[in-house]
């Protein structure tokens, strides 16, 4: 598939047709119906309104801490875990595999080993989520990810090993994404929930950005090992854990109306 990236961009198109059936079968909720209802009526603040989002501290917090959040899980899935693939190119020629090859099996490790890890990372955190809570299987995973990425660039003693520690490295650096379309809505008020899940995960793209900007300054320093380099920033996991902490469990709470 390597050779014929067009068709691999096709065969994506595909689930996006999924929309419309989506879009045709899933109504909208009477609770949303009935916050239409309320504001045009008045009884409440405009729907999707930014002003209640950033000014009303009732929700502001939760927005900043929230767009935080997503800062931490995008700036780190593109300096720390997207960045496995040159990582794991650099070991195989470090053993003495020639540079096409070892780029061809990098793809493999972080393609495929790699992203089986992430995908039931991703799946397992919504049990999880139920089982202990938003914020704790966050902080699990972050703290999981802070411990597993210098383990994973530093202990494998040869290509098979790294394959075997690729999973679990993906389970928790790219999983916990998983909570931010759990947990983010939970945040809020049917009045502004689509747009302050919007404005943290988008607002986080943002910021993530100034996080790849010091990634790639930091890789390329004279002499600097790709592994320190990356181990450096699994530090921003937790930043994570201290940004979780202002925000509340929404576990077996209603949802705000």
């Amino acid at each position: 598939m390597g050779a014929n990236w067009r068709v691999a961009f096709l065969i994506g198109v595909l689930p996006a047709l999924l929309v419309l059936w989506v879009r045709a079968r899933v109504k909208e909720p009477e609770s949303w119906k009935q916050a239409v209802a309320r504001a045009a009526s008045g009884e409440t603040a405009q729907l999707g309104s930014f002003r209640d989002l950033l000014l009303n501290p009732r929700w502001n917090r939760r927005a900043i801490f929230g767009m935080l959040l997503a800062a931490v899980g995008l700036g780190t899935f593109w300096a720390v875990a997207v960045g496995w693939q040159d990582l794991a190119r650099e070991y195989l020629i470090r053993d003495g595999v020639v540079a096409s090859a070892a780029a061809e099996r990098a793809k493999f490790a972080y393609g495929n080993v790699q992203a089986l890890g992430a995908g039931l990372g991703m799946l397992a955190f919504g049990p999880l989520c139920v089982r202990f809570g938003r914020k704790r299987t966050f902080v699990y995973y972050l703290l999981a990810a802070t411990v597993v990425v210098p383990i994973t660039c530093f202990l494998p003693g040869s290509y098979e090993a790294l394959l075997l520690m690729l999973p679990l490295f993906g389970f928790f650096t790219v999983g916990f994404h998983a909570g931010f379309a759990v947990y983010f809505p939970e945040l809020f008020p049917n009045h502004l929930r689509a747009t302050a899940t919007g404005f943290c995960f988008n607002g986080g793209r943002l910021l993530a950005s100034t996080v790849l900007i010091f990634s790639g300054w930091l890789k390329a320093l004279p002499g600097m090992d790709l592994r320190v380099a990356t181990s450096c920033l699994a530090g921003l996991f937790l930043l994570g854990l201290l940004f979780i902490a202002f925000l509340p469990e929404t576990r077996n709470q209603p949802l705000q109306e």
